[in-house]
């Protein structure tokens, strides 16, 4: 059974490792500035809409 825990632990830190390199790799960046742009104003979008039905003004 601890053999089994301990596969277990290496494969999670080893997908972890890819996970993180995959996200942080230089070919990568562009695309991730992209997507943080788009996430962050999508919440204003989200909040002016929620505003406007809400009737109050800004």
């Amino acid at each position: 059974m601890e053999d089994l825990r301990s596969a277990f632990t290496v494969i999670s830190f080893a997908t972890f490792i890819g996970i993180v390199w995959w996200a942080w790799r230089p070919a990568y960046k562009a695309q991730a500035e992209r997507a943080m742009n788009d996430a962050l104003m999508d919440d204003d979008r989200d909040s002016r809409v929620a505003a406007n039905l809400r009737g109050e003004q800004k």
